[in-house]
Parts: structure tokens; C-alpha cells; sequence
């Protein structure tokens, strides 16, 4: 039996991927404890085929692949005459992309290996020719060509749906879309490998060294002795040839033949058995992936846990999610599993649950960390809703974009205040450069939020009457007239919050109500005695000073 036992945040995932693997293929594999799994070595037959069909089956839906078979519905149709240049556009466009993706070096590379297709992909991909219809010419002129054209793409798309395409283009493709961000430069992703079958590659590069090393070990007694130990198990090795290092991996390890200089007496020291070189190789398997941009939550309380808190859908019906969404959706995975816990009355400890997201786009630093808490955890259930809100919401300066979901979970992994960016997007919406109110507000509740449970907290009704006072100020300026004056006062209301001066917010709100001779609510008192709560009442103000963030059927402000 073949022991791994959880580690650090990438061997994690790469335990994770090795799970899924096995359990999308059927293989059997044990639970040792809460840290451990065992399985079999003849698990390890064929698994060069079973790395790649979990691959293709999470992740085929997004490949030129898979957007050409997409194209046949429309092509069937496109044998009837076109109405409209739309049409035409769109038909040219799939002739472009099929033409491309089949004369790319990627697939050109792979052909050699579908033995089973008699057909010439690259062959007909090169005789195809965009559809023209000249200014004299109508739809029923060029419909003979288009029709041509599409038995002809259909013929293509036809001889794609054999398996071994599917088996072999695909894999291609995920290996540079999918693998290549994580690891490189070994196995399919040499140099030297691009023209070779990378079912054989990954086989000989990993998975021939992990058997070849246990046999070795079954026939050496002493094997325990020698000299070379892995730097993530247990495992020994006898000779420097059984050994691998990490610089493989993106951003990990050392170059030893390179860079000799990090290891003491210029002598590398740090090696890894073949067993854990397979588990990183499965690594990419282990983050949930959207668009090159992915999220492990590295929970590693137990495998049971780590399974448990990954299990994050790609996809809502039919719709791929975003990124956003896919971080959204994992923490409330792992809240679910919280939730879960507290109702079988069983203690679940949660600190230093580690996220790290992973971005294919960022040479320098591709993986990110943030520790989700206990109180974060709690703020971010509390706030689910609010947070819902904010997906998708974006502040535009010049050509700068702020992602405001982003922007508050950063803050709430930070323990950040919310008040200065309340500041800014209140600035900016009285000055017209932003215009969701909606989303000020319910970043002013997710602020409020955080202080549940202590003095500082105001409920959603008081939160409510003070927006209220504040239109209702707001409409008797408006009625005579006067609603110029609203932005001048706003201004100076922003400026005390921003310096935290209750005086200065409560001389200019005397002046105000004054002006108007109306009565000055006496919810503002406590804005003198508490600063946090004289945030929350001083922008919860200016929302309702500033107008609702819609208006009803009849045009009326709510």
C-alpha cells in the first residue's frame, strides 16, 4: 500500500487531486486517520489515462474543441440562405476560428496520433475560404457557397467527435491552458515533447519512476539506511537518479544545476521521492479553475475536511461562473460546513483556514494567501447577502477599475476599515462619477455588521431612520427649491467623518435643520459619544440626504 499524508498548501492539493482522480475513475483508495490516504500500487496502472480524463471531463467544456462541436447546431442551419450581413458575419467568424485552431501547432503535433481517423484535418482547414457576398450580389447568389462550405465544416466537425480526437486534442490543450500554469518544463510540457504522445510522457516521467522506485524497495533490505530522504515523507532513496526536486513546479524550488549557491557547501541536500513528485504533478487537479484564475481552500484539519471544503461548482446551470463567484461560493462552502457542524453539536475550530488563489496571468507571483478566521468566517455569513450584492459591481476612475466585492473581502481579511472607501464612493456619487447608492449602503451594513454583539452596533431599523431623517431633510430643501445647497452640505458632512470630528458633522447639521427650522432628530446624540457609531449614523445620513437608490412607477423617490 501507498501511503501520503497531508503536508503544505501545494502537496495538499495535490493529495486533493489524486482523490478526485480516483474517485472519477472508480479506483479505490482508504482513509488512514484523519491525515492519511492508502491505495494500492496498481492504482497506478493506466493512471496516465485517468489524469487526463478528469482533466478533460472538468475542463473540456472550455477548449477550441469543444467550441467547434458547439458550432454544428448553427452550421445545419446555416445550410438554409442567410437573411441578414449578421449572419454572414457569424458564419466567416467560425470559418476563421476553425481554420485557426486546426492549423494551430498544437493540434498539428497531435494529428500523427489519430490513427484511427482517416480523415485530414489540417488539409481542410487549409482549403477553407471565408464567404463573400459583393454589393450586387444578394443571399441567394452566394447560398450554394455557403452550403458547400458547411457540408464541409460539418464533414470536420463529424470526424472530431471520434473518441481518440477527443482523447488526444483536448488533452493538448488543457496540458498548455491548464497544467502549464501550475508546472513545466518536464514529462508532456518538455521542450523536447511537443511532437510526442503525452499519455506515454507523463507515464514514463511520473509514473514509471513511482513503480520502478517501489520495486527497488521491495528488493533492498536495507533501503531504510540510505543516505537521500524525501523533504515532504518519510521515504528514502539509494541513488541520486531516484530523486527529484521541485523547480518543476512554478515559483518553487531551486535550480540546483543553476543556482548551487542556496544549498549549503554548494551541495543540494533538499530532495523528493517519486511518489510525492506524482502528487504534485497532480496539483493542477486540486484548485477549482475558472478563465486561468483558480481557489484551493486548504483546509487540513483532516482529508474528510479538505475534500469537504472544495467541493465548489464550476458552473451555475449552464453558465460558467466567474471568478468572483467562484470565490464567493467557496466561502460559503466552507461556511455550509460550519453551519453543518454546529447542528450535530459537534466543536469545529476553524482558524487559520488557509485560501490561496492562483492566478495563470501573474508571472511574479501566481499563488495568493489569505487566512479565513473564525470572526471573519462569522462577518462574511452574516454579510452573505450584502456580499451577493456587490458581485459584479465595479468603481470606474480614468481606465482604473475597482472590483468592490474584491475590494470589501480584502478588507475583511485585513480587518481593515470600511470608512474611508465609504468616504470615496460617497464623494464620487454627490460629484456624479458614481452612480449604484445601492451598493454604498450596503457596504455601510457590512461595516455596521462587524461591530454585532458590542455597543457599537446599530440594528438595520435605526439604520433605516437615520437614512430617513436625512431624506426627509432632503425634501424640505427640495420643495423650496433649494436643493443646490444639498451638495455643499454633503461636502462638509463627508469632511468630520473623514477626520473623525463629531463637532464639526453636528455645527453643520445644526446649520441645516436650522435653516429649515426643522427639529434636529435626537438619534444624533449618540453620534457625539461613540466614533464608530458616528460613522454609521453620519454616512447612513448622507445616504438619505442623497436621495433612495430608486425611484417607483410613478417616478416618485422612495
Amino acid at each position: 500500500m501507498i501511503k501520503v499524508t497531508l503536508n503544505d498548501y501545494l502537496y495538499n492539493s495535490g493529495i486533493l487531486g489524486l482523490i478526485r482522480i480516483f474517485e472519477h475513475s472508480g479506483i479505490d483508495y482508504q482513509k488512514e486517520g484523519n491525515q492519511s490516504i492508502l491505495f494500492e500500487e496498481s492504482a497506478l496502472e493506466n493512471f496516465e489515462n485517468y489524469y487526463f480524463n478528469y482533466l478533460i471531463d472538468e475542463y473540456g467544456y472550455d477548449t477550441s474543441y469543444s467550441k467547434m462541436l458547439n458550432y454544428e447546431s448553427y452550421l445545419l442551419n446555416s445550410k438554409q440562405n442567410f437573411n441578414d450581413d449578421k449572419q454572414l458575419e457569424h458564419f466567416n467568424e467560425i470559418i476563421d476560428n476553425m481554420k485557426k485552431w486546426l492549423t494551430s501547432n498544437s493540434y498539428k503535433n497531435t494529428y500523427k496520433f489519430l490513427t484511427e481517423i482517416d480523415y485530414s484535418f489540417e488539409a481542410t482547414a487549409k482549403s477553407l475560404k471565408k464567404v463573400s457576398k459583393k454589393k450586387n450580389e444578394t443571399f441567394e447568389d452566394i447560398a450554394d457557397q455557403v452550403k458547400e462550405t458547411s457540408e464541409t465544416l460539418l464533414t470536420c466537425i463529424e470526424n472530431l467527435k471520434h473518441p481518440q480526437a477527443r482523447h488526444y486534442l483536448v488533452a493538448r490543450t488543457l496540458s498548455y491552458q491548464i497544467v502549464q500554469g501550475f508546472w513545466t518544463n518536464v514529462a508532456f510540457l518538455n521542450s523536447t515533447a511537443s511532437k510526442k504522445d503525452l499519455y506515454i510522457e507523463y507515464k514514463n516521467y511520473f509514473t514509471d519512476a513511482v513503480q520502478n522506485y517501489l520495486e527497488t524497495k521491495k528488493n533492498e533490505k536495507k533501503y531504510a539506511k540510505n543516505k537521500f530522504q524525501c523533504a515532504t515523507c518519510d521515504n528514502t532513496m539509494g541513488k541520486l537518479n531516484e530523486t527529484f526536486d521541485l523547480t518543476w513546479l512554478q515559483k518553487t524550488g531551486v535550480d540546483a544545476a543553476r543556482k548551487s549557491s542556496h544549498y549549503w557547501h554548494h551541495q543540494r541536500d533538499i530532495f523528493i521521492c517519486p511518489i510525492c513528485n506524482l502528487i504534485y504533478s497532480c496539483v493542477p487537479l486540486g484548485f477549482t479553475l475558472v478563465k486561468g484564475k483558480g481557489i484551493f481552500i486548504n483546509n487540513n484539519q483532516s482529508i474528510e475536511q479538505l475534500i469537504s471544503a472544495n467541493l465548489i461548482p464550476l458552473r451555475d446551470g449552464e453558465n460558467e461562473l466567474t471568478m468572483n463567484e467562484l470565490e464567493e461560493k467557496a466561502y460559503y462552502r466552507i461556511l455550509d460546513v460550519m453551519d453543518q457542524n454546529v447542528e450535530s453539536k459537534k466543536q469545529l475550530e476553524i482558524d487559520n483556514i488557509q485560501i490561496v488563489k492562483f492566478d495563470k496571468n501573474n508571472e511574479s507571483r501566481p499563488y495568493t494567501f489569505n487566512i479565513l478566521s473564525k470572526q471573519k468566517a462569522a462577518l462574511i455569513v452574516k454579510a452573505k447577502k450584502d456580499l451577493n450584492y456587490l458581485v459584479g459591481k465595479y468603481l470606474k476612475e480614468g481606465r482604473e477599475y475597482t472590483d468592490l466585492y474584491q475590494e470589501i473581502i480584502k478588507r475583511i481579511y485585513n480587518g481593515q476599515s470600511f470608512y474611508d472607501l465609504l468616504n470615496k464612493l460617497m464623494k464620487l456619487y454627490i460629484s456624479g462619477d458614481f452612480k449604484n447608492l445601492a451598493a454604498i449602503y450596503r457596504i455601510l451594513r457590512i461595516s455596521n455588521t462587524q461591530f454585532e454583539g458590542s455597543k457599537h452596533f446599530m440594528t438595520l431599523d435605526e439604520l433605516q431612520k437615520v437614512r430617513g431623517t436625512g431624506y426627509y431633510l432632503r425634501r424640505a430643501y427640495k420643495e423650496q427649491g433649494q436643493e443646490n445647497k444639498l451638495s455643499g452640505i454633503s461636502y462638509r458632512l463627508l469632511n468630520a467623518l473623514k477626520v473623525k470630528n463629531p463637532n464639526k458633522f453636528m455645527e453643520t447639521l445644526i446649520q441645516a435643520y436650522s435653516y429649515k427650522k426643522m427639529e434636529i432628530p435626537s438619534v444624533f446624540i449618540q453620534a457625539l459619544s461613540d466614533e464608530k457609531k458616528f460613522q454609521a449614523i453620519g454616512y447612513a445620513l448622507l445616504l438619505g440626504l442623497n436621495g433612495y437608490e430608486s425611484n417607483n412607477e410613478q417616478g416618485e423617490e422612495k
